[in-house]
């Protein structure tokens, strides 16, 4: 988590948004996850979501993995074979601005709230979802384009179409 987060929270700095709850995702290792109607989340995230290689994921920083449909839907729209949940997130949202979600923000996600950690690194797992193999597309050096991984502050039940306040 960046230090800076809390005194921008503080300061009325951070970014103010709404949007929607478009997807959510489960699986068993591996990627593409599986899409859910409804997913309790936990303080480890949502309850019955695997990952293959821990050293790299699902450590308390990590416990969900976002992403933003508008950017998944910008990709398809280029000729990319992606949809959400293949590239690993557990929760796809829609209708906020993908730059203004970033490490120090906050999100209220139903009855969950979570706390942007980190961006998530593009996995070479994701190279078949880019034309040509480019993964590193979402990264988010190219722009806001990556995924994020969030710690959960309170956790919760969360379904698709919930309202999702970031802050």
């Amino acid at each position: 988590m960046l230090a800076t987060g809390p005194a921008f929270r503080a300061a009325g700095q951070l970014p103010s948004g709404e949007g929607t709850v478009a997807g959510l995702h489960r699986g068993d290792g591996g990627v593409p996850k599986t899409p859910i109607d409804e997913a309790e989340i936990g303080w480890r995230g949502v309850v019955g979501d695997r990952q293959a290689a821990r050293q790299h994921h699902g450590r308390p920083w990590q416990a969900l993995c976002i992403w933003s449909q508008e950017v998944i839907d910008a990709f398809a729209a280029q000729g990319h074979p992606i949809a959400a949940g293949s590239a690993g997130e557990n929760l796809t949202l829609r209708g906020l601005d993908w730059a203004d979600v970033r490490p120090g923000t906050r999100l209220r996600i139903g009855g969950m709230l979570c706390e942007i950690s980190s961006w998530a690194l593009p996995c070479k797992k994701n190279a078949r979802w880019f034309t040509g193999g480019d993964f590193m597309l979402m990264h988010h050096d190219r722009g806001p384009v990556s995924r994020a991984y969030a710690t959960v502050l309170e956790p919760g039940v969360v379904r698709t179409g919930d309202t999702v306040v970031l802050h």
